[in-house]
């Protein structure tokens, strides 16, 4: 694995790092393992990562993200007996994938290194030390993890974004407690979690989740939702998605934004299911919304004089297959440089060879925004999606 393309190692640093520049990604952190030195050396490059994202599935992969090229690394672990391996012991195998995209062409390139004598924990270490990253996040996937949690916290960097994954049906007590021990770890430090399926119990609830210090809390199927969890978010902005809050509960909830609950809240988006009729005038009963221009326009204040903005979008059309193709094909032109993340919900059946075909855009029906304000004045804005899974999009303006 560490057969360079030149041999530099006994360069004067200055030398040496002309050379290292010339590297790929997977290449300079393969130099980065022949010594203290060249670990060093590679640290004073200052290479930038865009996204350092750790996977905990059936075994630990690590996913680096530098733009047009990424850097992924799988180590294989001995299971031996009963007892689930931690991140203290070795692999048996490091796996390492390195993928280059250069005009829409994308190059694969598999290696197989050894393991160095490390162990998973300090591997991710040693990784996470030779970028300069402002985003690592990591992402369990319980009931396929495969060693035990206590040795996790101490292993990884700074996480920013956490995300818990259940994937079975019914999940067993042993997967529901792996999933609270993690929270319990990470909710001090970290400040932003997505859950999806996640099944909380009364000792351990969204509201206990939601009075954390957050930035954003995304919830995906939570089971039934009451609006005290709505009530006790400390977070700036959250995401509940095919939920069971009905439209008279979310009425409730503005009521009380208006009053001066949830003062830390920026951005409520709730994603409801087939089961809400929709309705605006229940939405907005007693809000005192002011309608303006832009499809329909309201806006609600608060008691002081905070301002908020409630958006319907009343769509009878979802994205087609054909229009995400064509956004993606832009993409790789070079449009929309500053995207970062698209969410698209629908309920189409996918067809992969439509979506990467591409066919002509469909039009955009009409959009209708509602603005509030609470009573310390702030603006919001609510956009609501009323198709066959009614959306709601609340915004805090000011």
């Amino acid at each position: 694995m560490t057969n360079l393309r030149f041999p530099f190692r006994r360069l004067p640093d200055d030398l040496g790092l002309m050379v290292l520049k010339t590297l790929e990604h997977h290449e300079i952190i393969a130099y980065s393992l022949t010594s203290k030195k060249a670990l060093s050396l590679v640290q004073s490059l200052g290479v930038s990562l865009g996204n350092a994202q750790i996977r905990m599935n059936d075994w630990p992969n690590i996913y680096l993200d530098f733009g047009n090229n990424t850097v992924q690394f799988n180590w294989t672990m001995d299971v031996n007996g009963e007892d689930l391996p931690d991140l203290d012991e070795i692999p048996i195998d490091v796996d390492v994938s390195a993928q280059k995209i250069d005009d829409s062409t994308v190059h694969i390139e598999p290696f197989t290194w050894s393991n160095q004598g490390k162990s998973i924990g300090e591997w991710i270490q040693h990784i996470c030390s030779i970028f300069l990253c402002e985003l690592y996040e990591a992402d369990f996937h319980i009931g396929n993890m495969r060693y035990d949690v206590q040795s996790l916290r101490n292993a990884f960097p700074k996480l920013r974004k956490i995300g818990i994954y259940f994937f079975t049906a019914e999940p067993s007590e042993h997967d529901i407690q792996r999933a609270q021990n993690i929270l319990r770890a990470f909710l001090p430090c970290v400040k932003h979690f997505r859950l999806y399926r996640v099944p909380l119990q009364e000792d351990f609830s969204i509201q206990h989740i939601g009075m954390a210090n957050l930035k954003e809390l995304e919830i995906y199927y939570p089971r039934n939702p009451k609006l005290e969890d709505l009530l006790t978010l400390n977070a700036e902005r959250c995401t509940i998605l095919e939920n069971q809050f009905s439209l008279r509960v979310l009425n409730r909830f503005f009521k009380l934004w208006k009053k001066g609950s949830n003062r830390k809240l920026k951005h409520l988006l709730v994603h409801g299911n087939n089961g809400i009729i929709p309705s605006k005038d229940v939405l907005l009963k007693g809000l005192q919304a002011e309608g303006e221009m832009r499809g329909t326009v309201y806006t609600i204040k608060n008691c002081v004089g905070m301002c908020g903005r409630i958006t319907i979008l009343d769509n009878t059309r979802q994205f087609s297959l054909r229009d995400l193709n064509r956004v993606f094909k832009l993409w790789k032109k070079g449009s929309f440089p500053k995207l970062k993340n698209l969410m698209v919900l629908g309920e189409t059946i996918p067809d992969w060879s439509v979506l990467l075909k591409g066919l002509q855009a469909e039009e955009t029906e009409r959009e209708i925004e509602y603005t509030i304000r609470n009573c310390y004045g702030i603006l919001a804005k609510i956009n609501t999606d009323f198709t066959t899974l009614p959306t709601i999009n609340f915004l805090v303006l000011n």
